[in-house]
């Protein structure tokens, strides 16, 4: 049993429930979901994959430009978040998929794009993830991937699970070369604020890295 996992799991799934309702979320989620459509051009006939989609912020943002969307997630309660609103909306074209994202070896091979938000750094081996998520794509598909610069480690208040103070951009745009990629970019998509406990406004940058699997 992995402890470190299922401590993991049980601290996303104790947050499920109330996960949309800070605004900073869903304020990431248009911005990252628009930073997406400025740099990859979605096409109605897209299979894509939400990698560590949550409660499905941005797997919503991007169902109207799309064909279909695969929902991955290690929280199942996440997911069942994300089903209840599926079925509100009315939603036919999306489809969760409850998998540990540390390990995406049991993926099907059927997408176009993949993408994912705030998600790298709960992944202890980034570069491989990256190689194996590069198995899932079909020729020509592409990878939009959000998260945050490096930092000093002040924007998690709960570590759990955290293997990464953020990221260079630019060292996650070699890790996407070496797993195959070609045509990587990286580009700031949002900034994020927080208050820190001396009243300060604290600045913590989002970025957005693509490349195309050719």
């Amino acid at each position: 049993m992995n402890k470190s996992l299922d401590n993991v799991r049980a601290r996303f799934d104790s947050a499920a429930a109330e996960w949309d309702s800070n605004p900073g979320r869903v304020a990431l989620a248009r911005a990252v979901v628009a930073a997406i459509r400025n740099v990859v051009k979605l096409r109605p006939d897209m299979s894509v994959m939400d990698f560590g989609a949550g409660t499905g912020l941005i797997t919503l943002g991007l169902v109207p430009y799309v064909a279909s969307i695969t929902a991955v997630d290690t929280s199942s309660e996440m997911l069942r978040m994300l089903d209840q609103k599926l079925k509100v909306q009315q939603v036919r074209n999306v489809r969760t998929l409850h998998r540990d994202i540390a390990d995406v070896s049991r993926l099907p091979v059927e997408f176009d794009l993949i993408v994912s938000s705030m998600v790298l750094h709960h992944i202890q081996d980034v570069p491989q993830v990256l190689q194996q998520l590069r198995s899932s794509l079909r020729p020509g598909g592409f990878v939009a991937l959000a998260d945050l610069e490096s930092e000093d480690g002040s924007f998690h208040t709960d570590p759990t699970g955290v293997y990464h103070r953020g990221f260079d951009r630019l060292q996650v745009c070699r890790w996407l070369q070496a797993a195959g990629f070609t045509a990587t970019e990286a580009r700031e998509a949002h900034q994020m604020v927080r208050t820190s406990s001396d009243g300060k406004n604290r600045i913590y940058p989002v970025f957005l890295v693509t490349g195309r699997a050719d």
